[in-house]
């Protein structure tokens, strides 16, 4: 698993065949998913005045933005280009595929950390065209397209997990203060 994830890193997209072909990899696509979406989530809190809610909102919408955006790209490919990757090597190589995400941890540091997010968000979509590619046997244009719309499905998922948590920050600073008198 950990020389998968460092040929990703590299941009040695090829690994993205060994991951679709792999059945047991699903399970570590989900590690993945698990490991980066925490990171990430320490990332969040440290750097929000909402420490869990941040947390929890980015750990949720890590993990369900993996599966949307999964079956998205599945389902997509499928009526577009007619191809015939299946929806769990879509789970496979879109999780290894985040592995760039992990860097998400330097959202701690104060000022600079956010590149570190930035760049391992940036990587990661790289990584999730290559992945779409190779597991779903499309061209580049057509895998950028799959990527495009599985992305967005990625972030409205974002949006309604934040937007819950946000309004549940909300009522709970509200009851919070109600009770403190303030």
């Amino acid at each position: 698993m950990l020389d998968r994830i460092i040929r990703i890193i590299k941009l040695d997209f090829p690994v993205f065949k060994d991951i679709e072909s792999d059945p047991k990899a699903t399970q570590e696509a989900a590690l993945i998913v698990a490991a980066a979406s925490l990171l990430s989530g320490i990332g969040a809190a440290v750097s929000s005045e909402k420490h869990f809610m941040a947390f929890l909102s980015t750990v949720l919408s890590g993990i369900l933005g993996w599966i949307v955006w999964s079956y998205v790209s599945h389902f997509i490919g499928g009526v577009l280009y007619k191809s015939q990757g299946s929806f769990e090597n879509m789970l496979r190589v879109l999780g290894y595929a985040q592995a760039p995400q992990l860097l998400g941890v330097l959202g701690i540091i104060p000022c600079v950390g956010w590149i570190g997010s930035v760049a391992g968000a940036i990587l990661s979509l790289i990584a999730a065209v290559m992945a779409i590619r190779e597991g779903l046997d499309l061209d580049s244009g057509q895998a950028i397209i799959v990527a495009v719309v599985g992305f967005l499905a990625l972030l409205l998922v974002s949006i309604v997990v934040g937007t819950i948590f946000g309004v549940g920050a909300a009522i709970t600073g509200a009851i919070a203060g109600a009770i403190s008198g303030k």
